[in-house]
């Protein structure tokens, strides 16, 4: 008794010192996340009202001249019904196809399904701008390969596709979307009861019947969120609006604020930051939505208690020709793609396929691109912010992890409510708002990379702290109490303890972050400087001088690095996918 009394006071003024670094660790981060998230929305809101650009000298003026401007622009309507009718349509391709791929290879014993998870997370992970530059050279109305072939066998006098359409926009962001909505989809169908399945064929329904009346509604939550998730990715969608819409004059509404910016001269700021604040509160309202919903899906619960039987349909002889059908369509999204890339990459120039463009085959794109003044440049940029900021995005997501989940601190909500919020940011709108936050500070950073890095991070910072919260729910608490019991401060059981056991977590996010990071297009064109671009301008900016060669050069070398990824990501992700076979 007289030896454990003088270890009592030590332990309480541990446990104490240690509550007094939880709670500035807790302010430090809410402060941080704070300012990434608010700081952009003020001057965002701000300069909506402003009558000066946001490096002008002349100090602005008051007005609402900029919103009177922006929305009596007779253009904005028919763009406002292209957004609608684009968000409406790719969403629903994705769904589709999304759901009948997760029906597959979740639920059913059809041949293959391993190749078709690996070629799904190949789908996800490929960047939309080397989707968009292969669909070009497949179905454009001058060089499409596809049109030319058709025009060929069946006598046409005109192209029977163009892909520089709505629908053409709709059919190439579905296709590339898909496995968005398997994952999201995928997961409800392996949490059905195969009991309530087998309840219906007793009782004389089809396969298909009980597919239609059985495991397609209970479902629909699944299916409801990602359609909602979808929709809103359609609204703020950037790349392929303005890669093979903007360029025929068919704007959608980022599009158009883009061109409001790089289009038009002069410049109108003021009105593209109006049509951004507009984006932005539609967003919220989507997520909004998004979340109300998925909040009330205990109301189609399948597993509880010791009831609950997951199964693998057995489909007989179906299960062949959905196998081809599974193939046929991965033919389609990612084998021909990169067979026209490489093709392409090969021309000394792309135009109208022929046996003598074949014969005159060779390297001298690759060659080319190594002489581009800036594509060395771009990729060094590129793989610094993918590789760095990723990884201290995935860093702050999981102290907010860890605060909001394992802690009880006050206030651990409020700091994870806050770091969810950009998810409503749209790219084209954040980057709008960093350029009036950050262009007339003093500190030199417009630019340069490190502005490309807080952009990243503050967009994107919800996906790393959903990956690592997920991980994270995972891991119990007996080894952090057994820490904290034996006098390890807060950040110490952080470091030591929780990081160890979050490693596959960790890595699955940071290479999540890493392609998105590596791919991102509409914060970088705002953002980027022309002494000092990434990747993705350089590939833009090849795309729109119409250098289809080296541009499809370069998407080879890049794919290179996105199967490396792929791989990675595939042996990080497939115990967890073992798990619901």
């Amino acid at each position: 008794m007289i030896a454990s009394s003088p270890a009592a006071p030590g332990a309480a003024a541990t446990r104490a010192a240690g509550a007094a670094v939880s709670r500035i660790v807790l302010i430090a981060v809410g402060g941080f996340v704070l300012f990434l998230s608010l700081y952009p929305l003020g001057w965002l809101l701000w300069g909506s009202f402003q009558t000066a650009a946001p490096f002008a000298v002349e100090k602005g003026a008051f007005t609402l001249a900029n919103y009177a401007r922006a929305y009596a622009d007779p253009l904005l309507a028919k763009t406002a019904v292209n957004t609608v009718v684009f968000a409406l349509g790719q969403m629903a391709v994705a769904i589709g196809l999304g759901t009948a791929l997760g029906w597959v290879v979740m639920r059913t014993d059809t041949p293959g399904r391993r190749w078709f998870e690996f070629l799904i997370l190949a789908l996800f992970l490929m960047p939309l701008i080397l989707a968009v530059v292969a669909w070009t050279m497949l179905l454009s109305p001058q060089i499409g390969l596809v049109n030319r072939l058709a025009m060929a066998a069946f006598g046409l006098s005109s192209p029977p596709f163009d892909v520089y359409s709505l629908g053409g926009m709709i059919f190439v962001q579905g296709l590339y979307l898909t496995p968005l909505a398997f994952l999201i989809v995928g997961p409800a169908f392996v949490a059905l009861d195969a009991g309530l399945e087998e309840s219906a064929r007793v009782s004389g329904a089809s396969q298909w019947q009980v597919f239609g009346r059985v495991t397609l509604p209970l479902a629909l939550p699944a299916i409801y969120s990602a359609a909602i998730l979808l929709f809103v990715i359609g609204i703020e969608s950037f790349d392929i609006p303005q890669m093979l819409g903007a360029n025929k004059g068919l704007y959608t509404y980022t599009s158009l604020i883009y061109y409001e910016i790089l289009g038009r001269f002069p410049a109108n700021y003021g009105g593209a930051t109006a049509l951004a604040l507009a984006l932005l509160i539609f967003a919220f309202l989507c997520v909004y939505l998004y979340r109300r919903l998925t909040r009330h899906a205990e109301r189609f619960q399948t597993i509880k208690g010791k009831s609950y039987r997951p199964g693998v349909i057995a489909l007989g002889r179906w299960r062949w020709a959905l196998s081809a059908g599974c193939w046929s369509f991965f033919v389609l999204a990612v084998f021909l793609p990169l067979a026209i890339l490489f093709v392409g990459s090969l021309m000394p120039y792309y135009g109208e396929f022929s046996l003598a463009m074949v014969e005159r085959m060779s390297w001298v794109n690759y060659e080319r691109i190594g002489r581009h003044p800036t594509l060395l440049a771009g990729v060094r940029n590129s793989f610094l912010l993918a590789a760095v900021a990723g990884a201290a995005c995935v860093l702050i997501a999981a102290v907010i992890a860890y605060i909001a989940g394992r802690t009880q601190l006050k206030g651990r909500g409020l700091v994870e409510g806050i770091a969810m919020l950009p998810i409503s940011f749209p790219g084209t709108v954040l980057g709008v708002a960093l350029l009036w936050a950050y262009i007339g500070v003093p500190l030199p950073i417009y630019g340069t990379v490190l502005i490309l890095a807080i952009a990243y991070i503050t967009r994107y910072l919800p996906i790393g702290l959903r990956t690592v919260s997920g991980g994270m729910l995972q891991i119990g608490s007996e080894l952090e109490e057994a820490s904290r019991t034996a006098g390890a401060p807060w950040l110490a059981t952080f470091r030591r303890v929780m990081l160890p056991l979050l490693k596959p977590s960790l890595m699955a996010a940071w290479v999540l972050l890493f392609m998105i990071f590596f791919r991102e297009l509409p914060m970088s064109l705002l953002l980027s400087a022309r002494g000092n671009p990434v990747l993705s301008v350089v590939m833009f900016d090849y795309y729109q001088s119409g250098e289809m060669g080296p541009l499809a050069a370069v998407a080879m070398c890049v794919l290179i690095g996105v199967i490396a990824v792929v791989v990675v990501a595939h042996r990080l992700i497939r115990p967890r996918a073992e798990l619901m076979h």
